[in-house]
């Protein structure tokens, strides 16, 4: 398989077919690289959103790909949704990796979430980072 098969991101709809049949198959792990673009692409909230709401399944996501999850939590520019589903996934990720989880991942995420929670959020991101700091706290002990 392709490592990128989503080519044109401004065909959406192309694209979420594509992503769509990649989920069912269980392939979403063969295209890491696909999915790290359509998380940093900014032309359609679509995507992005469908990508964080699946990208939990892969059992051995790469470092690149939870970085750009990360990326995305810590972006004030980016909208409160779109974070939350980031946070989500982000938990769901690490519970997947455990067997092999990456300390400085782990790391990384818990320095957002505790930067994130310094300044006051909007309730609803801010119980999803309480969320996802606790559940950080749980399996880096």
């Amino acid at each position: 398989m392709k490592e990128d098969p989503f080519g044109n991101l401004a065909d959406w709809e192309a694209v979420l077919d594509v992503f769509d049949k990649l989920a069912e198959n269980g392939k979403l792990a063969e295209c890491q690289p696909g999915l790290i673009r359509i998380l940093k692409y900014k032309g359609n909230w679509r995507l992005r959103e469908e990508v964080l709401g699946r990208i939990g399944e892969i059992q051995r996501p790469c470092d690149q790909l939870i970085s750009q999850v990360i990326n995305i939590l810590a972006d004030d520019n980016i909208y409160y949704d779109a974070r939350i589903l980031a946070g989500d996934a982000l938990l769901q990720i690490l519970k997947n990796v455990q067997a092999g989880f990456n300390s400085e991942i782990c790391l990384s995420a818990r320095k957002v979430t505790e930067r994130l929670m310094i300044t006051p959020q909007p309730p609803l991101f801010d119980n999803a980072l309480k969320k996802l700091y606790s559940e950080i706290d749980l399996l880096s002990t």
